[in-house]
């Protein structure tokens, strides 16, 4: 049954990107950020089509968005790509009080490689991040030097091996990082590996036996921070990309997570048409009060947008 599940999720991939080339002839998909302030509890019930919409440039998209605060400042830092580049970067967003931008997004990582999903992190006192850079074959990790622009590279997580959105989180005196990754059969959208060590900083990360814990292009591929909600349930938020990459979004409830056993539930699931009227969603973070998405719209593109402004 799996393996027909999987073949008909593959099969329905294939004929909505052919559906989705027509469209893309004229037009970019444009991811952007929804925001809103939310108590933790609205974690478990996130409400995309309440959150207020914060829009790109017309010549890039903003995605895999991670809040922090610091010093009475919040910010949003997430990847910025820049269409002409065609490589994604970690830029810096600052907010107001009214959670509007205070000015443009600022690169904080901007290198030869593609970079995405800047996942951050804090331990013992020092703040990190570990974007993806599947294409290296490693998971980096990165120490903040100098609140929010300034980023040293520390260390190496993870070595030879293609991962994508390498999420950290401590559980049961234990640290895992979970990610997507291109392993024999599992491709980055359809798996999820796990991996655990005494310590987020180490160079020494045990494979779990059960990888990949998942395949299935309908949740396995993370989508944001693991958090613990006000019942204590471990949750995991996943990516939907089915019919399409980014389609939606799921919380997956963690009911067993050892050194030797995984079991998760579905507990919530929306789409982008569910979630908004958005043509994709596929990305959650709670900081300090702030929760931050990600949903994708069609623009035109510079060819076709002679005369037409894009809000």
């Amino acid at each position: 049954m799996k393996a027909l599940r999987h073949l008909h999720q593959r099969l329905t991939r294939a004929w909505q990107k052919r559906r989705d080339e027509r469209d893309e002839r004229t037009h970019w998909p444009q991811w952007f950020l929804l925001a809103g302030q939310r108590e933790r509890n609205a974690w478990c019930t996130p409400d995309p089509a309440h959150l207020t919409p914060l829009y790109p440039p017309a010549d890039c998209f903003w995605a895999d968005p991670f809040a922090w605060s610091q010093a009475g400042r919040r910010f949003i830092f997430m990847e910025e790509y820049p269409f002409h580049t065609g490589r994604g970067r970690i830029s810096a967003l600052e907010l107001g009080a009214d959670l509007n931008p205070l000015g443009p997004a600022v690169p904080v990582l901007d290198e030869d490689r593609h970079l995405s999903y800047p996942f951050l992190f804090s331990f013992q006192c020092d703040l990190y991040m570990v974007p993806e850079s599947s294409a290296t074959r490693r998971v980096d990790l990165y120490r903040c030097h100098s609140f929010p622009f300034g980023w040293t590279r520390a260390g190496t997580l993870l070595d030879g091996l293609q991962a994508a959105d390498a999420t950290l989180f401590e559980h049961q005196g234990r640290w895992w990082l979970l990610c997507s990754a291109r392993q024999g059969r599992a491709r980055i959208n359809d798996s999820l590996f796990a991996f655990h060590a005494e310590s987020p900083l180490s160079d020494r990360w045990t494979p779990h036996p059960g990888n990949p814990l998942v395949r299935d292009y309908a949740g396995a591929r993370p989508a944001g921070r693991v958090f613990v909600d006000q019942s204590g349930r471990l949750l995991r938020p996943a990516q939907v990309s089915v019919p399409r990459y980014g389609y939606g979004l799921a919380l997956n409830e963690v009911l067993d997570l050892t050194p030797e056993r995984f079991r998760e539930r579905r507990i919530w699931a929306t789409s982008g048409p569910a979630g908004g009227g958005r043509r994709a969603l596929h990305h959650l973070d709670w900081h300090d009060g702030l929760m931050v998405m990600d949903a994708q719209r069609l623009v035109p593109r510079p060819s076709a947008a002679a005369g037409q402004g894009v809000p």
